[in-house]
């Protein structure tokens, strides 16, 4: 075994000892995280505070982090578990040895699997796993199917549904309004913000949207309220994306993008929508 194989072994070891790609919701440690990476993964490794499991999620890719955006929004999806791994690893060896395949490896030397999203979805027999592996279309090479082969041939064997999500699977309208209202999920994201100054703001500013949204871009609606009724720029723009992240009031999400600069139709929600569309 070469000398870095045996880092890499004795990391991933230390991985599982540390309990990493064990638990549940936010007691889940990814097992791979965005600064064991060194190679900076595209440009795109980024940390996410998770709406569902109120812990930080580490996605090392565009895709990864447009799909995590897209699982998010979907009440179907009741727990994510990023960077997942493959274990027993000894099972994912006999696996390639019967598929005639090369286990994923370090100069040889085998190495425990990941994959991108291990999701908890919620359906009428209960809670269900789903397995989604995310690769754009043109990283599909053999090399790519043949690890892919291994995992499906995994997951297949507990009886868990596995599928690959290239980037035309992933709603890009959608996924980019999820991400610009992602920070304001939690009122503690903003200074001085609580419950009591929420409820104030959003009243005011609830109304002024349904007289005005159709004419006005909303992001002087917004700069307006704020000084109408006395509070710091950029204030009522925050109440208005977590009244929408948190689906206490609606817009369209999936045809258009929501731009500060143009008109924005809101609405309150009476009764929760539920969105089950998991591709």
């Amino acid at each position: 075994m070469s000398r870095r194989a045996s880092r890499i072994v004795k990391l991933q070891e230390n991985y599982i000892k540390k309990g990493r790609g064990q638990g549940t919701g936010d007691q889940y440690q990814p097992f791979i995280q965005a600064h064991d990476n060194k190679v900076a993964s595209e440009g795109w490794i980024t940390r996410h505070r998770g709406w569902k499991s109120k812990r930080i999620h580490h996605t090392l890719s565009e895709h990864e982090r447009k799909y995590l955006y897209y699982c998010e929004w979907l009440d179907s999806v009741i727990d994510i578990r990023e960077q997942f791994p493959l274990l027993p690893l000894e099972r994912t060896i006999e696996i390639s040895n019967q598929l005639g395949i090369q286990h994923a490896h370090v100069d040889g030397s085998p190495v425990v699997m990941t994959t991108d999203f291990m999701l908890t979805i919620q359906t009428t027999n209960g809670p269900t796993p789903a397995v989604r592996t995310i690769k754009p279309l043109h990283k599909l090479d053999t090399r790519t199917l043949e690890l892919f082969e291994i995992e499906r041939r995994f997951f297949e064997e507990l009886g868990i549904d596995w599928c690959i999500i290239t980037e035309n699977r992933i709603p890009t309208t959608l996924v980019a309004n999820v991400e610009w209202m992602s920070e304001a999920r939690y009122l503690d994201t903003r200074p001085g913000m609580d419950e009591e100054l929420l409820l104030l703001a959003s009243e005011v500013l609830i109304q002024v949207l349904l007289k005005d949204s159709c004419q006005t871009a909303v992001g002087k609606l917004c700069l307006m309220t704020d000084r109408d009724i006395g509070l710091q720029p950029g204030t009522c723009m925050f109440v208005l994306q977590y009244m929408l992240a948190n689906k206490r009031w609606k817009c369209e999400m999936n045809s258009k993008i929501i731009r500060e600069m143009e008109p924005l139709e809101v609405s309150p929600i009476e009764k929760p929508f539920v969105n089950i569309i998991l591709a």
